[in-house]
């Protein structure tokens, strides 16, 4: 073999078939980072969106370990006077009813407050959002004041547990039990599916 042929270089077919496996590896890279980009998007989403569920819990187990049913309501240890069947929001501890919006349920209860002693709060679901209400005093006088907590909601349920049984209204028919013994909280979410929680109140 001569020196000359020795010594030449690179072809253009060699030139263009070695320029193609590099455009070839820059785009599988580009699409590995791109991948792993967005994998990371997904996942912090992810976190935020387990963080505020688990924020959303919090707030609940916190106002209900803190409920009373005070004996200056009113409301005789017999039950209602008159044949009442329910008791009213300023007299009862705790009740469950529909938003005055036409939104989803209302949830309202009475809880310990480090600054204002006992205090009304409750949750609302209005639009897929979760709020959180709060009274200035014990009695649903006026608007209160509303925090959301969370958002893409696609239901919410509560119960009760008296006695063992389960209970899809509250207050009782005779009221005797100002509070149940558990509230069972159902969370549909669309993205999670629906997360059940039993908050013991005894």
């Amino acid at each position: 073999m001569s020196r000359s042929a020795r010594q030449r270089g690179l072809t253009l077919i060699e030139l263009m078939v070695a320029l193609a496996i590099f455009a070839i590896l820059g785009v599988l890279s580009y699409r590995a980072l791109a991948e792993v980009a967005n994998s990371r998007a997904r996942l912090e989403e992810h976190f935020e969106r387990w963080r505020a569920i688990g924020r959303s819990m919090q707030r609940i187990d916190a106002d209900l370990i803190q409920v009373v049913a005070p004996v200056a309501l009113g409301v005789p240890a017999g039950g209602l006077p008159n044949g009442q069947t329910t008791a009213s929001p300023a007299a009862a501890p705790m009740i469950l009813g529909r938003a005055a919006s036409g939104g989803g349920p209302e949830f309202q209860f009475l809880r310990l407050d480090d600054t204002r002693g006992v205090r009304r709060v409750g949750y609302r679901l209005v639009d897929g959002r979760l709020d959180w209400l709060r009274w200035s005093g014990r009695d649903a006088l006026g608007e209160p004041t509303v925090e959301p907590l969370l958002t893409n909601v696609r239901d919410l349920r509560w119960r009760f547990l008296l006695n063992n049984t389960r209970l899809d209204a509250w207050p009782p028919g005779d009221n005797r039990n100002p509070l149940p013994d558990a509230v069972i909280l159902e969370l549909d979410l669309p993205d999670v599916g629906v997360i059940t929680r039993m908050i013991a109140l005894r």
